[in-house]
């Protein structure tokens, strides 16, 4: 069994959050590329995406992170899941025009929440889709609930329970990379934070921001958070720049990168 890395693609860096529905098509051609070459260093790859200008707007319409509150949200449920499907399936035509075997995994058909938190999880399909070599990507998305009928999971959320699920069933998860925009996190100089930390993350907790543009999901401090319990978990984190022709290849490869660590 190959290693498993973890690849998180950010929302804001495939879409401008600041205009509904709308790519950013080189950044979108230059993370596939990243990831097809990343294919090359002999480790499986999990690809997770966020959801940005896309099923941010009608989450945020239908308040549907929150359960369901009304009749509306019924609507909402059918209107996020679709949305936020739209975006995978552009994501998913640019990851086969470079000549990756992607396949979609939709977390909404394999996955149930119970109070927001992760109840149940499939991955027999997704595990298959690995043994014949082939790319899953999983992306943010509506999430049934048992108790408040409807949640959103963030990609960070989708792939963390993931990553933990498939540990327990006996994979090597070697990391979880997220691309950004940004090179890591920054400090309140701009400078960005070689590692974080449990002993570090105090004094840098006030600098790490939320997330420009429409977002339920609360950006950059909710991803450092996520990522270090799973660092804690025994499963570390980059965060890089995702658009950096050569750095998330060259992070699979092994080699060192401008970007933060986090650790437990």
């Amino acid at each position: 069994m190959k290693p498993l890395v973890f690849i998180k693609i950010g929302g804001s860096l495939i879409t401008d959050k600041s205009k509904p529905f709308s790519v950013k098509e080189d950044a979108l051609r230059i993370i596939s590329e990243e990831v097809k070459k990343a294919q090359a260093f002999g480790k499986q790859l999990i690809v997770g995406h966020g959801a940005g200008s896309f099923a941010h707007v009608p989450a945020k319409k239908y308040q549907t992170h929150k359960g369901i509150l009304n009749e509306e949200s019924y609507r909402g449920i059918a209107e996020v899941a679709d949305v936020a499907a739209q975006l995978n399936r552009i994501v998913m035509k640019s990851l086969l025009s470079v000549g990756v075997n992607a396949v979609a995994i939709s977390p909404l058909s394999t996955m149930v929440a119970k109070n927001h938190e992760l109840n149940s999880i499939f991955t027999e399909s997704l595990e298959e889709a690995l043994r014949l070599n082939l790319l899953p990507v999983v992306y943010g998305d509506q999430i049934l609930d048992t108790e408040a009928g409807c949640t959103i999971f963030s990609t960070e959320k989708v792939l963390g329970y993931l990553a933990l699920h498939l540990k327990e069933r006996g994979y090597e998860i070697e990391q979880m990379i997220h691309c950004g925009q940004t090179n890591g996190v920054y400090d309140a100089e701009g400078q960005t934070i070689p590692e974080l930390n449990s002993e570090n993350i105090g004094q840098f907790k006030q600098a790490i921001g939320g997330s420009g543009g429409t977002d339920v999901t609360g950006g950059m401090e909710h991803k450092v958070l996520e990522t270090l319990d799973l660092a804690q978990a025994g499963i570390p984190g980059l965060i890089i720049d995702g658009i950096v022709h050569g750095t998330l290849s060259e992070a699979i490869a092994g080699k060192e990168v401008l970007g933060t660590k986090i650790r437990a």
